[in-house]
C-alpha cells in the first residue's frame, strides 16, 4: 500500500525517535487544506497570466507569495 513520505520515516526502525518525534509535530502543524488552497490560487494566477501575457510581477505577503501580471514572450 502506498504510503506518504512522513508515514515511510516513522515506520523505519533506523530513524532515531528524537527526528520522529519532530516529524510527527512538523505534520501536526501543517494545515493541508489551506495549502492546498493556496496551490488553487496560485494555479489560478499562473493561467491569468498565461492568457493575458503581461509582464510578471512576484510579491511576497508574509510567508505566502502573490503573483500579478502575466509573462512576456
Amino acid at each position: 500500500m502506498a504510503q506518504i513520505p512522513c508515514a515511510r520515516m516513522l515506520a523505519r526502525k533506523d530513524v532515531a525517535e528524537q527526528t520522529k518525534e519532530h516529524l510527527r509535530a512538523t505534520c501536526a502543524a501543517l494545515d493541508m487544506t489551506t495549502l492546498l488552497h493556496e496551490i488553487f490560487l496560485c494555479q489560478d494566477q499562473l493561467d491569468e497570466i498565461a492568457r493575458r501575457r503581461q509582464p510578471l510581477v512576484i510579491k511576497k505577503r508574509g510567508s505566502y507569495v502573490t503573483i500579478s501580471g502575466e509573462f512576456t514572450t
